[in-house]
């Protein structure tokens, strides 16, 4: 007694079609979170002005960008 349903293949169609529309859609949403999260790389109104020769720059201290504060945690 094992009957099968004239829409049953377009049916499992829909589904797996709708399964993979989400997946994406989740994926993308994944994404988007992730990159809304994420700090911008050189804060707000921060402009390098010696090229990256932090130490001797009178702004060093103050200084937010990325060189500075990886120069900052090697020094002693």
């Amino acid at each position: 007694m094992n009957r099968h349903l004239p829409n049953s293949a377009a049916s499992r169609r829909q589904f797996l079609r709708d399964g993979l529309r989400y997946t994406v859609l989740g994926g993308l949403a994944a994404v988007s979170a992730r990159l809304m999260g994420r700090p911008a790389t050189r804060p707000a109104g921060q402009v390098c002005i010696k090229s990256g020769f932090c130490c001797s720059c009178e702004a060093f201290d103050d200084c937010g960008l990325p060189p500075a504060l990886s120069a900052r945690e090697r020094q002693p």
